[in-house]
């Protein structure tokens, strides 16, 4: 009985040791995967923020891009206003020139009109490359017989003159009968605001 104490006390302390060993081989497992974890959450955080970088200078490329887009319209446009004459001083002498065509080749019934002084388009004009927007205002009034009058009249201009013709407003009325009409009479009379407007170099 004796022999068998120190025995089972080397077997108390072996399975003690197993046990120990055991413990530390879970716990260096666990740091293991912690340590795994940690990395594989880093390479997900660094990839995200090379996604991220990447979409970054993707959209800056975008926006390159389309300001470039803008500049070659801008400057497109600009040499289309320099071809027409649009850049150059109002021609008003030319303008009633094209009105006076305009009336006799459409046999227009009449056209009384007045062009205003020239003046800045606005007070808050947007940059135009050192340049001004100029508007000359015109009050016009004319019979019509039908409509397309007045929208062939306005066709003309925008086609005919060296001014952008921007229409600010028209109203068209009925011309009330009264007695005997001639063959040829007026059925409608218009009124319009227009503006001749013009680029001119900043001086």
């Amino acid at each position: 009985m004796d022999s068998a104490a120190p025995a089972s006390a080397i077997t108390l302390k072996s399975l003690r040791w197993s046990l120990l060993l055991l413990l530390a081989a879970a716990l260096l497992a666990a740091a293991a995967v912690a340590a795994a974890l940690h990395f594989d959450r880093q390479a997900a955080q660094e990839h995200q923020r090379a996604r991220a970088l990447q979409q970054e200078t993707q959209a800056r490329l975008a926006r390159v891009n389309e300001d470039e887009r803008e500049i070659r319209a801008k400057i497109a446009r600009y040499q289309e206003l320099v071809g027409s004459g649009r850049i150059a001083p109002e021609r008003r002498l030319e303008w009633v020139e094209t009105l006076r065509h305009i009336k006799e080749s459409r046999k227009l019934l009449g056209l009384d009109y007045e062009i205003a002084p020239q003046r800045p388009l606005d007070d808050k004009q947007p940059e135009a490359g050192g340049h001004l927007f100029l508007a000359s205002t015109m009050k016009l009034e004319m019979p019509l017989l039908h409509e397309d009058d007045l929208l062939g009249l306005i066709a003309d201009l925008k086609q005919q003159v060296h001014a952008i013709v921007s229409v600010r407003s028209c109203t068209i009325d009925r011309v009330p009968a009264a007695g005997a009409r001639p063959a040829v009479a007026a059925t409608l009379r218009a009124q319009c605001v227009i503006d001749w407007i013009t680029l001119q170099e900043k001086t």
